[in-house]
């Protein structure tokens, strides 16, 4: 039965706008980190240009959407993750298209809604990141090569695909993981003659050879870029940024992340057992059977350099985005095909996988950066300056951009009389400063929606004390206190 163009386009947007509404309800954004470099980056070009940056703001590929974003919806926190969240859609809508063609629509449905509801694109997708970009361009690389395979005379799409991870390369330089994964199809001449595979290298070469000239004349050094990549930090390693992964060996700690972390939950459990069945079993279609192996080969190609770069990359789970949207199209393609045999089993699969999935992205802590937000939120709504700590009001830098109160926004002990916001998450060493007087407010975040409904279901006596305690209380509260108008009465 041929396929309905606008029921398929339909069922694409249907399900982005799914994965819109998912983000939405699981919403981070503004963490202060990576982001904030991001941010720097695409102010850069609006108010620096023709701008150059450094590490982080010299990804050009995010940094000049990011430009766009501030101009056109000025800056805030949404304005800052479009760009990211417009890759990631972009990238699901490829997937989406690779899979329809390659093992039919329920296939490519069954894909997206594991890819949609894993926990690690939920919640990436409200924070600003280069991960997602980076996905976009290296699946749209590997889309332009598929259809190369397919064309009498694949130059002009082999060139694009190596284009397009060009552009991945110049958004990351781990982007040049995916050389492994062309590097091994063109070691076996994969059904083009290896010559034909040069294109993919001179598409490459040619998006490159633009940033080298334009930082060759900005800079006078056409790698610049990869020259502050590389010595930007020298204490790289896996224990800078454990983000709560289990650490036993260099060999097996990528593994265990992807399997025991709550950004994954079960689906590497299930998607790799699916991604051998559907690379080797004769009841797979042919069609599906070879997508898989591409894919997969796709998938282990960055997993695997994305491991063994020990002294470049800590094991963040945000690192193994691609493994993850490759696992969850493995996982969804089997289950589709399930579904034809078992239609019962596959159904409870997809709900388990789902479910899990939803779970995972509960555990996420939301309010992290609660007392930052409170700080930045009671600067811009008091006329009088307000004191805290180093760290809080560093964190709070961009959103005190944002709301124009960064002069109102001082750090460090307060005068006789003045209001100081206490952060407890923050004050921690020389940051332990509570002064003493009168205690204006005690603000408390407001607890997720998930609490509301499992109280309201009578589930709260079915959950551990321990485990409940951390779902109900992400936080603890900020403590807005105006001191003593003599100021010998101070005390810290």
């Amino acid at each position: 039965m041929a396929r309905n163009p606008l029921l398929s386009w339909g069922t694409l947007i249907a399900l982005l706008a799914l994965y819109g509404a998912l983000v939405w309800l699981f919403w981070v954004g503004f963490i202060a980190s990576d982001d904030v470099t991001f941010a720097k980056g695409g102010y850069g070009w609006i108010e620096d240009f023709p701008f150059v940056g450094g590490h982080g703001t010299i990804r050009y590929p995010l940094t000049i959407p990011l430009a766009l974003s501030f101009l056109t919806l000025g800056g805030n926190e949404f304005a800052l993750a479009l760009p990211s969240l417009l890759y990631m859609m972009g990238a699901m809508a490829i997937g989406y298209h690779l899979v329809m063609r390659a093992a039919g629509q329920w296939a490519a449905i069954c894909a997206l809604i594991c890819a949609i509801t894993a926990p690690l694109f939920m919640v990436q997708g409200s924070i600003a990141n280069v991960d997602m970009p980076e996905l976009f361009f290296q699946l749209g690389s590997i889309a332009l090569f598929m259809r190369g395979l397919q064309a009498k005379d694949p130059a002009r799409l082999f060139f694009a695909a190596g284009a397009m991870a060009g552009l991945g390369f110049l958004t990351r330089e781990t982007s040049v993981f995916i050389a492994l994964f062309y590097a091994v199809l063109f070691a076996v001449g994969y059904q083009k003659s290896r010559w034909r595979y040069l294109w993919i290298a001179a598409g490459f070469l040619a998006i490159w050879a633009i940033e080298l000239l334009y930082l060759g004349v900005m800079t006078g050094d056409p790698f610049y870029r990869i020259t502050i990549s590389l010595h930007h930090d020298s204490a790289i390693n896996r224990s800078i940024d454990l983000a709560g992964n289990m650490m036993l060996h260099p060999a097996i700690d990528p593994l265990l992340v992807v399997l025991i972390n709550q950004e994954f939950m079960a689906l590497f459990w299930f998607a790799i057992p699916a991604a051998v069945w559907l690379m080797t079993s004769r009841a797979v279609p042919t069609g599906t059977r070879r997508l898989a192996r591409l894919l997969s080969l796709y998938g282990a190609a960055i997993f695997l350099a994305t491991g063994a770069a020990v002294t470049l990359l800590p094991l963040n789970p945000r690192y193994f985005t691609a493994p993850t949207f490759v696992a969850a199209v493995m996982l969804g393609m089997a289950l589709a095909h399930l579904w034809r045999l078992r239609p019962t089993l596959a159904a409870l699969g997809l709900l388990g996988i789902v479910a899990a999935n939803m779970l995972g992205a509960t555990l996420e802590n939301r309010h992290a950066m609660f007392g930052v937000r409170t700080y930045a939120a009671l600067s811009a709504q008091w006329d009088e300056p307000i004191y805290t700590d180093s760290k809080t009001r560093y964190r709070a830098t961009m959103l005190l951009k944002w709301n124009g109160a960064a002069e109102r926004a001082l750090e460090g002990s307060p005068k006789a009389g003045a209001l100081y916001l206490f952060n407890p998450a923050l004050a921690v060493g020389e940051n332990n400063v509570r002064p003493k007087g009168a205690v204006i407010a005690v603000i408390k975040p407001r607890p997720d929606n998930i609490i509301g409904a499992l109280e309201g279901i009578g589930a709260k006596p079915l959950i551990p004390a321990s485990i409940w305690a951390r779902l109900a209380v992400r936080h603890e509260p900020v403590v807005l206190i105006r001191t003593p108008q003599s100021s010998a009465e101070i005390t810290q």
